[in-house]
């Protein structure tokens, strides 16, 4: 029994591991992908698969591979893909080191949060995988914590690791280690640089479920690595590296950069090299690293006609423009605001923000447009992928949610998979009662019974509370279009 047998870890969507996003990225760095609506997807330590389930319900056509060594995670997967309706999706119980489980070539291999928890022959085994399995225009995808941004971090797993050493039973560990960790917290000074950072660190830990507490900082393997040492061990099996999958990583790669040019004499223009020496500048701890096969040299520099074919999206609304400002203006969801006084971008900057998303086919003509476009994506306010998201923001009459969100709604779950690839977290009861619904069958005045029988309302009440509650699930990216 493994350690994940024992205490569940959070299993949720990760945005940045969807193909249609790693296919775009490819795209602007000039290297072909499979489309993320027919391709063969492997996920290594999948747990109990919930990522591959939210990718398989917006294509049908795709195949799904997880494996993972903890029995129970992949008894609970096959469990919510049975519930879901997913024949797209297989989940076996399988160790990356033994041969066992795998066969042919993925257009898409994941490895998130493994690489780094796990001893060397495991580390040894992902990188044969990913030589083995790739296919020809295949991207691998390894995330890990990195030095020398780890460095406070470590000092976090040093202490907590000392001090619960005797302590045997996982939830006494969580709880003792919480405890004790809040407590070194109140000794350290934010007055002392580096005590400060510490406390910053420790923060952020605690914000998480105690779960990851446990795996990630108390785990028995924890070995962040260096970007350049990666990259060496990628090179040994036949892969080069493509980019970071974490887009403002890129703001050096896509558009002509003064950084990236100053730096050449100590790189060679090598763009991993590169990376190295901003990791050490940004002292970054975290990386979600892109494998493809070795090959012709990658094209950094974005080309114009390398949006053709993109799907953008954008959570932005548009705002009255005032003395001070362009003629278009725009806030995105975070608070930053845009503007400009191009037609061309102002319009499509208020399609992003009336649609889910829109195509870039028609403004590679536009390399004005199109430079804007990417220098907002590697801002993350625009979201580039190869394929168009398939959630709604206007409910229907027989309104239908995911039935991955609906299958965990009904196993009691809080946290649910959008449709947008991403966690959501329903604050109540209430909210996974009438996710389940929301299953196509079930018209508003169904859905105004349901309201009247739960919360206690009469059924014009009920009946006047449905379209917020259906806007409502829909803002959370819940509802099939």
């Amino acid at each position: 029994m493994t350690s994940y047998d024992q205490v569940r870890y959070p299993n949720w969507p990760n945005p940045r591991t969807h193909p249609g996003h790693l296919g775009a990225l490819a795209q602007l760095l000039g290297r072909p992908a499979a489309p993320a609506t027919a391709c063969r997807v492997l996920e290594i330590g999948c747990s109990e698969g919930v990522n591959l389930a939210s990718l398989a319900v917006a294509a049908p056509e795709s195949e799904y591979l997880g494996i993972d060594i903890a029995e129970t995670a992949i008894t609970r997967g096959r469990a919510l893909m049975a519930q879901a309706g997913l024949d797209n999706v297989s989940l076996k119980v399988a160790d990356v080191r033994e041969a066992h489980g795998v066969e042919g070539t993925f257009d898409y291999i994941i490895a998130h949060g493994v690489y780094a928890w796990t001893p060397l022959s495991v580390r040894e085994a992902l990188m044969e995988a990913l030589g083995r399995h790739l296919s020809r225009d295949g991207i691998g995808f390894l995330s890990y914590n990195v030095y020398p941004g780890c460095r406070v971090r470590q000092t976090i797993r040093d202490y907590v690791t000392y001090i619960l050493d005797g302590i045997s039973d996982p939830h006494e560990r969580m709880a003792e280690g919480r405890s004790r960790l809040e407590y070194q917290m109140d000794g350290w000074s934010p007055e002392h640089a580096f005590q400060k950072a510490l406390i910053e660190a420790a923060e952020n830990i605690l914000t998480r479920p105690l779960e990851v507490l446990f795996h990630d900082e108390m785990g028995p393997w924890w070995e962040p690595q260096f970007l350049s040492d990666v990259v060496g061990a990628a090179r040994v099996r036949g892969l080069a590296y493509l980019a970071d999958a974490h887009p403002a990583s890129l703001n050096d790669g896509l558009l002509p950069s003064v950084r990236f040019d100053a730096a050449r004499k100590l790189t060679g223009g090598d763009w991993a090299r590169f990376e190295q020496l901003c990791d050490f500048t940004d002292l970054r701890p975290f990386r979600w690293s892109l494998f493809v096969r070795d090959g012709p040299p990658i094209e950094r520099i974005a080309t114009p006609d390398r949006v053709a074919g993109l799907w953008a999206s954008a959570e932005i609304s548009r705002v009255a423009s005032r003395a001070d400002t362009k003629r278009h203006v725009f806030k995105s969801s975070k608070g930053a605001e845009l503007e400009t006084d191009s037609d061309t971008l102002g319009e499509l900057l208020t399609m992003l923000s009336r649609e889910t998303s829109v195509s870039l086919e028609g403004i590679a003509a536009h390399s004005d447009v199109v430079e804007a476009v990417l220098r907002l994506y590697v801002n993350e306010v625009v979201t580039l992928s190869t394929t168009p998201p398939i959630y709604t923001r206007t409910p229907g009459e027989q309104p239908l949610a995911s039935p991955v969100a609906r299958a965990q709604a009904r196993a009691g779950e809080d946290t649910l998979a959008g449709l947008h690839h991403k966690p959501v977290r329903l604050e109540n009861t209430f909210w996974t009662s009438f996710v389940q619904q929301l299953d196509g069958k079930h018209n508003r005045a169904a859905l105004a019974t349901f309201i009247s029988e739960t919360a206690g309302k009469s059924l014009d009440e009920a009946a006047a509370l449905v379209p917020a509650a259906l806007e409502e699930v829909a803002g959370h990216k819940l509802l099939i279009a």
